[in-house]
């Protein structure tokens, strides 16, 4: 355990000086599906920036001891004696990121500590998928990134769905998943990057309770295919969520009895897929009551 509220903590990193003669200067502390996080910068303009970066899932908590410290040291100005021009980022003792542009070291704090919480996480477990909600039941789409994944829940929302989530569908150990409404990444129609999008400003509402998985639907986009959905049995859907779950492997006793809740009751399907918005409509046809 590290307490947040010691700023001289020594604090080491490869071919780094120790990190206590940085001068921390400000620090917070945080509370995420039963892990303790802290934030610490050397200077307090540069906190505030980066509370802005921390995940959707960080709560605010009282300073203390934390399980995982991130440290965000600013860089110096040009006219100073020091070498580094760098802004540095470290998670505990690793250097995460070093770069002379705040926002990218930023947005590496975001990436990496969205990641860390769900691999962490304590009493819930995190799994790769578009979730959103229909009829009192969650639709789960599990999958990574570049299968098509978000332009389905997109659909989905345009089609009258609840949005639940472009990135995790988060499980209790009940099996119900949670609301996690990052904004949705909708890249560009020629490679362009993904621009991070509020469900809000596509006319979408969010989903505000937990919810029972109604359906499990593995399928990924093909140009010109036909949606042919094929029933899974219990054991095929167990394996796809595994395969995507964040932290299955490295704690299968706690990881298989949530997937196992999930998916009881459930109704899952596999297909390729054509266009998004042709499929949302049969999906939500198919599975309205």
């Amino acid at each position: 355990m590290i307490d947040i509220a010691d700023p001289t903590l020594p604090f080491t990193a490869t071919k780094q000086p120790k990190v206590d003669r940085f001068g921390w200067t400000a620090g917070c502390s945080f509370s995420a599906y039963g892990l303790s996080l802290g934030l610490r910068a050397s200077d307090p303009a540069t906190l505030a920036a980066a509370l802005s970066a921390v995940p959707l899932s960080w709560q605010a908590s009282a300073t203390g001891e934390v399980d995982v410290l991130y440290s965000l040291h600013v860089a110096a100005p040009l006219a100073s004696l020091q070498r580094s021009s760098d802004h540095l980022l470290y998670c505990d003792s690793t250097l995460l990121a070093r770069a002379p542009d705040l926002a990218s070291v930023l947005t590496r704090f975001t990436q990496h500590a969205e990641l860390l919480t769900a691999f962490r996480a304590r009493d819930h477990l995190f799994v790769h998928a578009g979730v959103v909600g229909w009829q009192g039941r969650a639709i789960l789409i599990p999958g990574r990134s570049m299968t098509g994944k978000t332009t389905l829940v997109q659909a989905l929302v345009a089609a009258g769905a609840t949005y639940y989530s472009d990135e995790f569908a988060v499980l209790d150990q009940q099996g119900q998943v949670h609301p996690y409404p990052v904004p949705l990444s909708i890249r560009g129609a020629h490679g362009q990057l993904a621009q991070k999008t509020p469900v809000e400003a596509l006319g979408g509402r969010v989903g505000s309770v937990p919810l029972p998985v109604g359906l499990v639907l593995v399928t990924a986009y093909q140009p010109k295919a036909r949606w042919r959905p094929g029933e899974l049995s219990a054991g095929q859907t167990l394996l796809a969520l595994m395969d995507n779950a964040v932290a299955a492997r490295r704690e299968p006793s706690y990881s298989m009895p949530i997937l196992r809740a999930t998916i009881t009751g459930t109704t899952a399907v596999q297909s390729k897929r054509g266009e998004a918005g042709e499929v949302a409509r049969a999906l939500l046809r198919r599975f309205t009551s």
